[in-house]
This record gives C-alpha cells, structure tokens and sequence, in this order.
C-alpha cells in the first residue's frame, strides 16, 4: 500500500493518540492477567488491573510475593505462604498477604523484581517506599520482617 493510499481514519487515529500522550491523558499499557473470579482465600491474587486497589491501599500492610509458575522455590514456598496467610487473616485484619505471578504481570515501579520468589512489604500510608524482604524462605524470618515494617497491623 502506497503512503497515500492510507485513509483519513489512521491520521485521526494516530493524532488522537499523539494528543493524549502530550497532554499526559493517555493511559499506560499494562500487561495483566484476567481479574480473579474467586479471590476468598487466604493469599490474595493481584494482577496488573488490581495491583493499585490491593497492594497501594493505604489502610493495609501488604507483603506482596512475586512469584513464576514454574520456578521450584516458588512452589516450595507457596504452601507454608498459604499457612501463615491463614494464620494471620484470623489475627491481623489489616494485613493483607498476595501473590502475583510477574510472568503474565507487569509490576510497577518501584517494584524490581530480579528473581524468583521476590518478596515486598508495602506498609500502610507508605506505599511509595516498599521495602524488599533481604532474607530467606523461613517464615519465622518473614514475620519478624514484617513486624518491624508494619504500620497498621502487629500492634
């Protein structure tokens, strides 16, 4: 197809967009899984549509594990999560523990996430300063990190 063969809707089209981006209207792509039907257990799933309503909420501390489905010390890892996630829904109701598969998800920045698991804890009312968790798999460890870091719950 010659170039002026092109019609009038892909210059609209293309201007339009142009526009939004200079004026900052214009809405990032964001990879994301489909939203979860059933999010009731313990460990809540985010994905790339939910990431801001779940783990940005600032009533909550979230710690929040960036996981592959197919990395082994993810799958090792996932049933003593589910476990202390359990414990902790019945005692703490204002934290929030989640999982989000970075495979199929983009993670917002200011999360890096350069291997698999990566842990965060996003404090309530400190959203912006999410703190990697720098220790091992131990959930003795886990909670003892979690417990400095909290803002709304362990109090």
């Amino acid at each position: 197809m010659d170039p002026e063969e092109f019609d009038g809707d892909l210059d609209e089209n293309l201007e339009g967009f142009m526009k939004k981006i200079s004026s900052g209207k214009a809405k990032p792509y964001v990879k994301s899984a489909p939203l979860p039907r059933d999010d009731k257990g313990p460990v809540r799933t985010v994905v790339g549509m939910n990431f801001a309503k779940v783990v940005n909420d600032e009533s909550k501390d979230v710690l929040i594990e960036f996981y592959a489905p197919w990395c082994g010390h993810c799958k090792a890892f996932e049933p003593k999560y589910k476990e202390l996630a359990a414990k902790l829904k019945k005692t703490e109701p204002n934290l929030v523990l989640a999982k989000m598969d970075a495979t199929a998800n983009d993670a917002p920045s200011p999360y890096a996430v350069e291997g698999f698991p990566t842990i965060y804890f996003a404090p309530g009312g400190k959203k912006g300063e999410p703190i990697k968790y720098p220790g091992n798999r131990d959930l003795d460890d886990l909670m003892k990190f979690m417990e400095q870091n909290a803002v709304k719950s362990f109090q």
